[in-house]
């Protein structure tokens, strides 16, 4: 295993995390916890990192089929060690980017790098995870596009202007948001992220609003509800 790695233990598995790459944070579990309230059968997962979100998915259906992809081969490594130790056999990493995948599923969740034209940091493997140089909103949109079954579902986490970005470019491409999840550290922060759920389909979109903890610093009855399948903290 590389230097600088920890682990990330979970009610059902655990994770090596950290170098290469970045380390599981909170955003990321909620993510994957919201993630898997939508039904899957054959699931994409892009740019899989450390098997976040493609183990906790792979929890909530464990009779679903699971691909993950990874473009930097030292990442890949580590969540194909990781994928071995969970001893999952619908579970498949591939060593490759998004442009180079041809599959196609019914379910495909990313979340993307999101820091849009800030400085970039000097660890190279940081610098892909967080820098849209190697995703873009435009690229995630049109590869999503391409291997998204004609009903398939897709959700995606981005910060509101990594968000707006990525809608204009799937509306052009024929894809829509239905569902966003707007989450905040408590009610009177500013949003850390948007979730959304999205395909082929237009409609109306349905809102709501998460808070990880309330007022008095207590996590939410929201956020405990979604994470209590998999935080240790949450008996």
């Amino acid at each position: 295993m590389a230097e600088n790695r920890s682990i990330f233990q979970f009610k059902q598995f655990a994770l090596a995390h950290g170098k290469p790459g970045l380390k599981i944070t909170t955003e990321a579990c909620l993510f994957g916890a919201w993630s898997a309230q939508f039904p899957q059968q054959n699931t994409l997962d892009i740019g899989t990192g450390c098997g976040l979100l493609i183990g906790m998915l792979a929890q909530a259906h464990p009779k679903a089929q699971f691909t993950g992809i990874e473009i930097q081969d030292d990442v890949a490594k580590l969540v194909t060690e990781n994928m071995i130790s969970l001893s999952k056999s619908n579970i498949q990493i591939q060593a490759k980017g998004l442009a180079e995948y041809t599959g196609q599923h019914d379910f495909i969740i990313c979340n993307p790098p999101f820091f849009i034209n800030h400085l970039k940091n000097s660890d190279a493997s940081k610098n892909q995870a967080m820098h849209s140089d190697t995703l873009s909103p435009e690229e995630l949109a049109e590869g999503i596009q391409r291997t998204l079954s004609p009903e398939g579902k897709f959700t995606v986490l981005y910060p509101p202007v990594g968000m707006k970005q990525f809608e204009e470019a799937a509306n052009k491409r024929g894809l829509y948001l239905n569902q966003i999840c707007e989450v905040k550290h408590q009610a009177t922060h500013e949003t850390l992220r948007l979730m959304a759920q999205g395909s082929f389909h237009a409609d109306k979109i349905e809102k709501e609003i998460l808070c990880i903890k309330n007022n008095d610093d207590t996590y939410s009855a929201a956020f405990i509800n979604l994470l209590r399948p998999y935080y240790l903290i949450f008996d």
